[in-house]
């Protein structure tokens, strides 16, 4: 709501299966949104690490560049879903590298989380299990994200995401939220998804504000 039109850019990596609920309730969200919104299936995945990748290189070579591109937010949901976006320990890889035929999805959307913030490229993710975030990001990555979500898990789990056993006694509907830089924790129950009026009145509202 408080970015003008064509001042921000949204890239949804969409995890929901195909003819679900779940994906017709990101349809919808996606069309409230009156900006420019990419969404990704898993096809996509190389080609758009590929064009963020060049992006990111275009603002980090040039400061003036950077300062006034419209912020990208790369939404990654179930990120379990694409294999492709796995991190590979042994993959040294770089944008500054000649070599783009050897980048990998995986690699580059590492180096999007680590050093895009600065940029103006920014993520959300969401992911199944503690398991998968050793699976998909790396130390560096993990590290980026300041602000975390987590439901119910096992105790080396929770103090391995939040610094605290806590999540292992949410039980159901509960959830914590973790800012690392405050060292803030705090017990939450999470919102419902919002009925489809809902969703239409907030695409008239935000057609006011940005339109």
């Amino acid at each position: 709501a408080q970015y003008a039109k064509g001042g921000v850019k949204f890239v949804v990596c969409d995890g929901t299966g195909p003819g679900t609920s779940e994906a017709a309730f990101l349809e919808a969200v996606v069309d409230a949104v009156p900006h420019e919104v990419q969404v990704v299936k898993n096809h996509d995945i190389p080609g758009v690490m590929s064009d963020l990748g060049e992006e990111m290189k275009r603002r980090a070579a040039d400061e003036e560049t950077a300062a006034k591109a419209p912020p990208i937010y790369v939404i990654v949901q179930n990120i379990q879903k694409f294999k492709k976006l796995k991190h590979e320990d042994d993959f040294d890889f770089s944008f500054d590298s000649d070599d783009s035929a050897a980048v990998k999805p995986g690699a580059q959307f590492n180096e999007i989380v680590t050093e895009g913030t600065s940029l103006g490229m920014h993520a959300i993710v969401s992911v199944d299990s503690y398991n998968n975030v050793n699976r998909f990001l790396s130390r560096k990555a993990l590290s980026e994200f300041e602000m975390r979500v987590i439901f119910q898990m096992s105790q080396n789990d929770s103090a391995a995401l939040v610094d605290s056993p806590a999540a292992s006694d949410l039980g159901l509907h509960r959830a914590l939220y973790y800012n690392e830089h405050d060292g803030y924790l705090e017990t939450f129950r999470p919102y419902a998804l919002p009925e489809r009026e809902w969703i239409e009145e907030a695409k008239e509202a935000l057609a006011r504000l940005v339109g």
